[in-house]
């Protein structure tokens, strides 16, 4: 068994504890520097068998088998571990897709992959509606938002002066035209090392919910535009010496396809059921084996405690692997889900061999209504309309 080091923001446990259950000791960094640090931004992952939550990572870097992190913000650090001869898992120079869409835009034209059209601005004052608005790395303070109007904008300029401050008039924003008509967003979600690993999942997530998808056994099973669209990312990556997780987004009418946004991590919250997906889920990760999937179609829906200002106690079945936490604390044989300053918590996953309805969405319900928690929401009235739009989506 190996011994690995996480760097982690507080949203990957799941993952952790799939590692540290297949008996890998696991040293689990979650970033909480700040000015005046809290709690709860290091808590996840306390009280787990072979996790040892630690303050100081750089300290235990020689006692790795291998440095890991699954989400995006840890770029340059892993570039110098990995300059350094340490095996890695994610991170690196390739983190800059994500974070920086001027770079992502430009990496797309040389390689030829078809994006929307688009334009760079400086400053807010710039933005012409109608159009799609997205801005470098502050997901916190703005997510990708498609304007309509002038009554639209001069809303959200009220909102982001309160973010930003003057500041968002020196703010550099990727403009993309709204595409008309109807479409599919589809896209694929995958290991990546020297090339993308298959079996991978082919899907949709549907307004930033309910995920299912189909597992794709060769490139040959996907609709010609997302193979020469793998084929031509699979450049990018490579010059970038990637080793991780990767998602796309795309959109697809099945003759034209755009692509849309890149995430060089695991996708969250659905993801986290990765690791109930695929039966060897470790051996991937460590020891770069290509993933056995428990079925032919997965579906994963989330769940919220919609309470973010204390840490509050879960009841589950807890040797059932179908439940899945962004971040979770144990304590005397209790669960605690930490103070968290968004609400999604966690999701709930099954496989299938078959897109029936009925049963995907009884099997769901049942898992959904085992977890008691303080104001648990969940995201299961989405899911008819994502498996309609995958249903008509996969056939293009």
């Amino acid at each position: 068994m190996a011994n690995l080091l996480v760097f982690g923001t507080s949203i990957e446990f799941s993952h952790v504890k799939a590692l540290a259950d297949a008996g890998h000791k696991v040293y689990y960094y979650t970033d909480h520097i700040s000015s005046f640090p809290e709690f709860e931004d290091y808590a996840s992952g306390l009280g787990f068998d072979n996790i040892e939550k630690i303050h100081n990572p750089y300290s235990y870097i020689d006692k790795a088998d291998q440095v890991l992190t699954f989400d995006v913000y840890f770029g340059d650090a892993f570039e110098f571990i990995k300059s350094k001869g340490y095996k890695t898992f994610g991170g690196g120079n390739a983190c800059e897709l994500e974070l920086n869409r001027i770079h992502l835009k430009k990496a797309l034209d040389l390689v030829k992959i078809p994006s929307p059209p688009y334009k760079i601005v400086k400053g807010f004052n710039k933005v012409k509606p109608p159009c799609v608005l997205k801005l470098n790395i502050w997901r916190g303070s703005l997510e990708t938002t498609i304007l309509f109007n002038e009554t639209q904008k001069r809303n959200l300029e009220i909102l982001l002066r309160s973010k930003f401050g003057d500041f968002i008039d020196d703010m550099e924003f990727v403009i993309e035209d709204v595409v008309d008509g109807k479409y599919y967003e589809m896209g694929i979600d995958a290991f990546y090392d020297n090339g993308f690993v298959f079996p991978l999942l082919y899907g949709v997530e549907w307004k930033k919910g309910v995920y299912i998808a189909k597992v794709i056994n060769s490139i040959f099973e996907l609709p010609k535009a997302t193979q020469d669209m793998l084929t031509k990312l699979d450049v990018i990556l490579k010059r970038l010496n990637y080793r991780g997780m990767v998602s796309t987004e795309q959109f697809y009418n099945g003759k034209d396809y755009y692509f849309l946004d890149i995430t060089i991590r695991s996708p969250y919250p659905l993801g986290l059921a990765y690791s109930y997906w695929i039966e060897n889920f470790a051996d991937v990760i460590v020891n770069y084996a290509k993933p056995k999937f428990k079925g032919k179609y997965v579906v994963s829906v989330p769940f919220h405690v919609n309470s973010h200002d204390q840490f509050i106690y879960i009841k589950f079945p807890e040797k059932d692997n179908r439940y899945k936490f962004e971040a979770l604390t144990k304590k005397n044989n209790n669960y605690y889900i930490p103070k968290q300053p968004i609400p999604t918590s966690g999701v709930v996953c099954e496989v299938f061999d078959s897109l029936d309805e009925n049963k995907i969405q009884q099997a769901i319900q049942n898992l959904i209504n085992n977890i008691e928690a303080y104001n648990l929401e969940d995201n299961l009235t989405d899911l008819p309309d994502a498996i309609k739009h995958f249903k008509e989506g996969i056939q293009l």
